[in-house]
């Protein structure tokens, strides 16, 4: 019998590298508000789920470095564009770092690529700069049908920054990755658009549960591609972190992005952002997350759900669990930790419901889930 054939890379230089780029990402920790960059998306709970990180999303190697091609593009434009007479700003004077741009309480912010004047359409005015590279078929589609509809997340992210930093002009540069040609369109902000998608970050951002999906059909295009497919439309399991806990919220009176926390003795302390990360033993999820049961009754510690696919009770126990007030259809109990690991066949297990119930101590155990993402 003849010997299978190792995947590509896998002992090779560019796997090398690619694994590189993943260690590095593996190590950062997700962002801690809504971006600017998608708020153009057009699902509302993709959104939501992005900002509660109800899924980590990692990306493949190579899709890193693809990324990281584009990230050194924007240094390329900046020197191109100093070299022809501009004024470029890539970093805000005042403070030294890169333009950054905040709203809804610090909850939703972003980075602008810089800002310019001494432009040749327009060489007395600042405007905001948004570079962005493509390959052939998208750059095609930018030439033709332009930045608007061809890109409506660039668009949309370029109306929140110019309109934050109280800029009335866009410059979008973008560059073919295939043939190096070069695409320049103005985008004059508008207030009202911008005001929209803000209004609209406002929403998600205090959503208490998971916003309606784009579309209820798991075969709609834009869900396959979704990197929150499977949690959205395949039960798959959520995240645990404070972010999906009924105890945690995203403060509306306080600066700096900041959250509290309700559960029994936190008293709506605020919440560190590394503890954010994880949760603590007193973690609930949000009831619509676990999309496989309905929520049937809830008491100090405790959350009861009925199976949709077996009608049996289980419950989400947090520490201080008053077991004396649970009602009496459920059967098994789940932590948190848990849940975030266990799949509805699982959860429904006649034999995993024996073993907790043989011995009260027995957990349901497995490594953390990834959502993995190739673009």
């Amino acid at each position: 019998m003849a010997a299978i054939p190792e995947p590509v890379h896998t002992h090779t230089t560019p796997r090398a590298i690619f694994k590189l780029y993943e260690e590095r990402a593996a190590k950062e920790p997700p962002r801690p508000y809504l971006g600017a960059s998608i708020i153009g998306k057009p699902c509302d709970r993709a959104l939501w789920y992005q900002f509660r990180q109800v899924a980590i999303v990692r990306f493949e190697g190579r899709m890193l470095r693809l990324f990281d091609t584009g990230h050194r593009e924007e240094t390329r434009f900046i020197e191109e564009l100093r070299g022809i007479g501009c004024e470029v700003l890539d970093v805000d004077p005042e403070t030294g770092e890169q333009w950054e741009v905040s709203a809804v309480n610090g909850h939703f912010s972003g980075h602008a690529d810089g800002v310019a004047r001494g432009l040749p359409e327009a060489p007395k005015k600042w405007a905001l700069l948004e570079f962005k590279t493509h390959n052939a078929k998208s750059f095609a589609k930018l030439i033709a049908e332009g930045v608007e509809k061809s890109k409506p997340e660039h668009w949309a992210q370029m109306h929140v920054y110019g309109h934050l930093l109280g800029l009335d002009r866009a410059l979008y540069l973008a560059c073919s990755k295939d043939t190096d040609d070069l695409h320049a369109e103005w985008v004059h902000i508008d207030k009202s658009v911008a005001e929209r998608f803000l209004a609209r970050a406002e929403r998600i951002i205090y959503a208490t549960h998971p916003p309606a999906r784009l579309s209820d059909d798991p075969a709609h295009w834009q869900c396959k591609f979704c990197d929150f497919y499977d949690v959205c439309h395949q039960d798959a399991p959520p995240r645990k972190n404070c972010r999906t806990c009924v105890h945690a919220t995203p403060c509306k009176d306080r600066d700096g992005g900041k959250w509290v926390c309700s559960a029994p003795g936190a008293g709506d302390a605020e919440i560190p952002i590394d503890v954010q990360l994880t949760g603590c033993p007193e973690h609930l999820f949000i009831p619509p997350l676990l999309q496989y049961a309905d929520p049937v009754d809830a008491g100090t510690g405790w959350v009861a759900y009925q199976h949709r696919a077996t009608g049996k009770g289980f419950v989400n126990v947090a520490a201080s669990a008053d077991r004396e007030t649970m009602p009496e259809l459920v059967d098994a109990e789940f932590t948190s930790d848990e849940l975030a690991i266990a799949r509805p066949a699982v959860v429904a297990d006649e034999f995993v419901r024996d073993l907790k119930a043989e011995f009260p101590g027995a957990r349901v155990v497995a490594d953390d889930r990834v959502t993995t993402s190739t673009g």
